[in-house]
């Protein structure tokens, strides 16, 4: 018997289910309002207004999860505004929340808020970005509510800064713990230290995770089937998945 660090089985199923990301779609042509754009991720499930607009250039790069692609772009004329209504958080235990962000000006300020019934909001403090023109991923646990209903605005200052907006992910926050694995316990990834690809010893539906409880990549696989890591940047993640009815979650080190 082997000692490794994994999700524990409750709160890896929970997350597997209840992980809600916005990545802003992609290939957006004309520089659309936040509020026409048809694209998103979530349309239909979520319901998106405001003044700010959606780009293709800066694409957000270097934390994980990064996705590229479309951003939400807040000029530096200031003031405008994103908001995203209907998420649903009632399900999770504990409410993570995270986004990816870039300022043109280094410690420029972005208000962030939350509303259960869209006209009541509270802000969320968050901290700066030290360096100009650099993607940073912001991560808070705990700090939303639980609600059917909650909905989220994002607001540039008035004047002084254009930002950008990206990968914005609701989920359970997972805590990591020290479990034993036995030997007869199912294989789900086979190389679990890795350059570029995991390699899979059974069919599954797999989500991998950082250490901050977020999902980073999301997959069906097939037994010996490869997915593809090489954007991740080097550390520890964990992989879970269900085999044959039963939850695996084994720790892996992109190198």
């Amino acid at each position: 018997m082997k000692k490794f660090y994994s999700l524990l089985a409750v709160v890896a199923m929970t997350a597997t289910v209840n992980a809600q990301s916005e990545n802003i779609g992609t290939g957006a042509t004309g520089n659309p309002s936040v509020a026409t754009y048809t694209n998103y991720q979530n349309s239909g499930t979520w319901t998106f207004a405001g003044t700010a607009d959606i780009r293709t250039t800066t694409p957000s790069t270097t934390y994980n999860g990064a996705s590229g692609g479309n951003n939400v772009f807040f000029a530096a004329a200031g003031g405008r505004t994103f908001t995203i209504s209907g998420i649903n958080t009632s399900a999770l235990s504990t409410v993570g929340f995270s986004f990816g962000w870039l300022t043109t000006t280094a410690t420029a300020a972005i208000t962030v808020e939350y509303s259960t019934d869209g006209t009541n909001f509270t802000a969320i403090t968050v901290p700066v970005n030290a360096t100009a023109n650099s993607w940073n991923l912001k991560t808070f646990d705990g700090i939303l509510p639980k609600s059917s209903s909650l909905v989220l605005r994002f607001t540039a200052p008035a004047t002084g800064s254009g930002m950008r907006l990206d990968d914005i992910v609701i989920s359970e926050k997972a805590t990591m713990a020290v479990v034993d694995a036995t030997k007869g316990k199912a294989t789900l990834v086979k190389n679990t230290i890795v350059s570029n690809e995991l390699i899979f010893g059974a069919a599954a539906k797999v989500y991998v995770y950082n250490t901050a409880g977020q999902v980073v990549k999301a997959a069906e696989v097939a037994e010996n089937g490869r997915l593809d890591v090489s954007s991740l940047a080097k550390g520890t993640y964990v992989v879970t998945g269900i085999v044959n009815g039963q939850t695996v979650s084994q720790k892996i080190i992109k190198k």
